[in-house]
Formats: structure tokens, C-alpha cells, sequence
């Protein structure tokens, strides 16, 4: 059986509080964490005291020799701030002579890339290369897209189509304001979700757009696709306020024509409008819950549910990776088109708010 590599953590955001562990788990070993930022007697203490890491370094030279002198490829994890993903990335997978192999490379959100720039990655990828949108390997949601494939007689014609998201206030992570802002972070949580629900082939416009400026409390918009497949308009709408008690709560409400499907955080419910009758169609639970919560209140943009789907998503990446092949579904989530079309769709929602128009998602 192959074996699983070795880890590479590369940053020192809040987020690897949750990456080592879960990563440890799951059996992986972390061998070393480099981070962007100088040393300081705080960070040495998060690699050695919280993160038991004995291995760090911080120059741009120690990054390379580890790069470059390695035997055997690294699973990478990328948990800086946005602005210092795509130049990573092309550091890491770039292919020197000197080079003996290819790493894997996962990028951890939320990204701020222009989409030209993603493709240059994916032309220029030889091993495992993502950004990862961890909220899509939800159970609640791979069960979701096939119910909606398999049960389309019984479901009927989809009519209406909306996603609520509900969070306590920010406190951003970053300096940078459109980074650390609800539509970047949540906002593409939501995308995702939906991309990965109903495509993105059909994709068409956004409209009827608003951003609560200066501080992005409030964000709603629709996304329009072709008329051709017959999808309604998808409304989604997200509220940051520090009166809302959760961390967290969405809810995905769709409409059809025999039936209503539901989404409430990781309960999928199913109701028939001809019997009146309600039916739980899934649920789920893992140990992360209990373990994390308190990080989770005390760093509300990285959400308990966005925690419970990293636990999943890495489940994942471990059955690659012995694998070898990727299941269909972890390719899809993984896929650099649905990223693409997220930070296409960020930018065009943030031009239909500023313009009040209707703007087309293209490429």
C-alpha cells in the first residue's frame, strides 16, 4: 500500500490550530512549518508549546532547500494571508532542474485570486494541486447533489432556489478589508456550495446585488443561469451581526415542484407538499464538534461548521492519496473550475453592488 507524505505547513494562521491536529489524526506526520513572518518568541512558542512542532524556519533559502532537497514529495498546506497564495504556489510547484520531485500543494481559504491567475496554476500542475474549499465535503451536500440527480421525477421542476447564511460579527484576520470581508469569506463558502450543487457550465449573471458598505455587515445578490436548463434565479442573502447568538447557521432552501428540500447547517430534510410529511434525510456528527467549539467562538470566521468539513475533506484526501486516483468526488470539489467561477462571481457581485446593473460571470 502507498504511503501517505509527510507534511509541510506553510504559515501561521489562525487556521493551523485546525489543520496539525486533524491532519495528526488522520496518521499524518508534520515534519516541518515555515512561516512567512519573523520568528518571534510568540510564533516559537505556537510551533513548540501549542502546535508540538519542532522543526520551523522562516527565510525564503531554508523554504527552498526543503523544496529542492527532498526525496520524497510533500504534502503542502498554505495557511498565510491571501495576498501571499498565488506566489507560493508558483514557488512551490515551479519545476528547476534541480528538483527531484513534484509536492502536492492545498491552499487553505478564504483566496482572493484573480481567476487568470488560478489557470496559470492549474496549466502548470503536475501533482495534487487545490484550492480548498472544505465546506463542500460535507456529507450533508454530496448526499444533497445526488438526491437531486437521482430523485428528479419524484422531486419535480425546481422553482425557487435560496441560501441564508447567518454569523456572528468578524473580527478580521487581516489587515486587508476586501480579504477579511463577509463576501470574500462567506460569501464564497456559498458560491461553492452552489457551483458545486448545480454547475457552472450555465452560468450567466449576477444581479440585484447589495453590499452594506463601509464594513459589509450585510451581502445578498442573485445568480442568474442560462435560461436553456431551466433554473430559477438563486438568492442568496448573509447577515454579520454581533446580536446573532451562533457563530454560524446557513440554510439552503429549495423549492420544486413535489417537494422542498432543506438544508439547516448538517441536517438534510425532505417535505412532500401532497402528504405533508417531513423526512430526515441525513445527518451526521463527528468528534470535532466538543473538541473545537471554543475555537471556533473565539475565531468566528473560521466557523464549527467550516471545522467539521475540513475533518471530512481530509478523509478524503487520505483515500487519494493511498489510492491513487482520486474518487470523482474529491476532484470535483477539488475542481480549479468551480474556484474560477467562485472569484469570478466575487468580482462580478462586487460590480453589480458598485453599478446597480446586471454583470455578467465570464471568463
Amino acid at each position: 500500500m502507498p504511503s501517505i507524505p509527510s507534511i509541510l505547513i506553510i504559515g501561521v494562521n489562525p487556521i493551523v490550530k485546525i489543520v496539525v491536529p486533524l491532519l495528526r489524526a488522520f496518521g499524518f506526520q508534520i515534519v516541518h512549518l515555515w512561516s512567512p513572518r519573523r520568528l518571534t518568541s510568540d510564533l516559537i512558542s505556537l510551533c513548540k508549546d501549542t502546535l508540538n512542532i519542532d522543526s520551523y524556519s522562516c527565510s525564503l533559502t531554508s523554504l527552498d532547500q526543503l523544496l529542492n532537497n527532498a526525496t520524497q514529495p510533500y504534502l503542502i498546506f498554505i495557511c498565510t494571508e491571501t495576498d501571499q497564495h498565488l506566489p507560493l504556489m508558483k514557488r512551490i510547484i515551479s519545476t528547476p532542474t534541480i528538483k527531484p520531485c513534484n509536492h502536492h500543494v492545498i491552499c487553505m481559504p478564504p483566496f482572493n485570486v484573480d481567476p487568470k491567475s488560478i489557470l496559470s496554476i492549474q496549466q502548470i500542475q503536475q501533482q495534487l494541486c487545490c484550492y480548498c474549499y472544505p465546506i463542500g465535503f460535507l456529507p450533508t451536500f454530496i448526499k444533497l447533489k445526488r438526491y437531486l440527480y437521482d430523485e428528479q421525477t419524484n422531486i419535480g421542476d425546481i422553482q425557487s432556489i435560496e441560501l441564508r447564511i447567518r454569523c456572528c460579527s468578524l473580527k478580521s484576520c487581516s489587515d486587508d478589508r476586501i480579504n477579511s470581508s463577509l463576501l470574500n469569506r462567506f460569501g464564497s463558502f456559498a458560491l461553492f456550495i452552489l457551483f458545486y450543487l448545480f454547475g457552472t457550465q450555465y452560468l450567466s449573471t449576477i444581479s440585484h446585488a447589495y453590499i452594506q458598505s463601509p464594513n459589509e455587515t450585510t451581502c445578498s445578490f442573485h445568480i442568474n443561469y442560462n435560461r436553456s436548463i431551466r433554473l430559477p434565479p438563486i438568492f442568496v442573502n448573509i447577515i454579520s451581526n454581533s446580536h446573532i447568538s451562533s457563530t454560524y447557521n446557513q440554510e439552503l432552501i429549495i423549492i420544486a415542484s413535489k417537494c422542498a428540500l432543506i438544508v439547516n447547517d448538517y441536517r438534510l430534510i425532505l417535505r412532500r407538499f401532497n402528504i405533508d410529511d417531513q423526512i430526515l434525510i441525513d445527518s451526521f456528527h463527528s468528534d470535532t464538534s466538543e473538541k473545537f467549539s471554543q475555537f471556533s467562538y473565539e475565531n468566528p470566521e473560521i466557523p464549527l461548521i467550516f471545522i467539521q468539513s475540513f475533518y471530512y475533506f481530509i478523509g478524503h484526501l487520505k483515500e487519494s492519496l493511498i489510492n491513487q486516483i482520486p474518487r470523482s468526488t474529491f476532484t470535483e470539489l477539488t475542481s480549479f473550475e468551480i474556484v474560477c467561477k467562485v472569484q469570478e462571481a466575487i468580482v462580478a457581485i462586487r460590480e453589480a453592488a458598485r453599478t446597480g446593473e446586471i454583470v455578467p460571470i465570464v471568463r
